[in-house]
């Protein structure tokens, strides 16, 4: 058995989220899956640029790569996933 130590950085609010998973379905455009939930996608459009949107169709904006669209929407996924948890 392995046991993982979390990082220096890692607290247990980042542990607990679910990371967002690409699949590429057709050339130019990538679906996000976290943990068996839609999370939104990516499209590169004709003049090159990655279109994201977030789970809702909600446009997030757009990236000159795909790594650089998939941290953007990383970070505003996780942050709408902090502010819809129901506080105590």
């Amino acid at each position: 058995m392995t046991i993982a130590t979390p990082r220096p950085t890692e607290g247990p609010a980042d542990r607990a989220r679910p990371t967002v998973a690409w699949t590429s379905i057709q050339a130019g455009l990538w679906v996000g899956n976290a943990a068996g939930e839609f999370a939104g996608m990516i499209e590169r459009n004709s003049s090159g640029e990655y279109f994201i949107t977030d789970n809702r169709a909600h446009p997030l904006g757009t990236c000159t790569t795909l790594d650089e669209a998939k941290a953007r929407h990383q970070r505003q996924f996780h942050s709408n996933s902090l502010a819809q948890r129901p506080t105590i």
